[in-house]
């Protein structure tokens, strides 16, 4: 668990969608939010050096880039990640080393479809090409 442990909760975690799409979001709002500042701080130096106020109405930023800035960091500081939820439980118990690697390294499972058996043809479940009393038969004769 020491040796691979620690990578497979940091991937479950840095892999998961929502935290990608909180970080994305938060990302794009700051920048908002510094291109904006650094446009009006221009402005404020134009206007400063010329002596005249300067028309900020071109900057293509609207003053709600710092609401959605507050908005997208208050989704990220409140992101609910299910792998974090079973990490902490598995921590509680006695056998978490032995929880945690189901968690983070499940078993391969194949999902059938409602239309697949689950047998092999719906037959007698003998794969071997025998009827019940034991005879071949061949599907020419």
């Amino acid at each position: 668990m020491r040796t691979r442990g620690v990578a497979l909760v940091a991937n479950s975690i840095l892999n998961a969608g929502k935290l990608d799409r909180a970080v994305a979001a938060l990302t794009d709002a700051a920048r908002a939010v510094g291109h904006r500042g650094g446009y009006l701080e221009c402005a404020q130096h134009v206007e400063e050096i010329f002596g005249q106020e300067f028309d900020v109405s071109h900057c293509s930023v609207t003053d709600q880039a710092g609401v959605a800035l507050t908005r997208a960091e208050g989704a990220y500081d409140n992101l609910n990640l299910p792998v974090m939820d079973l990490v902490v439980e598995a921590l509680k118990k006695d056998d978490w080393c032995q929880r945690l690697k189901a968690i983070l390294d499940p078993p391969v499972t194949v999902e059938l479809s409602d239309e697949e058996p689950a047998s092999d043809d719906g037959g007698n479940g003998d794969d071997d090409g025998n009827d019940d009393d034991g005879d071949q038969h061949n599907e020419l004769e």
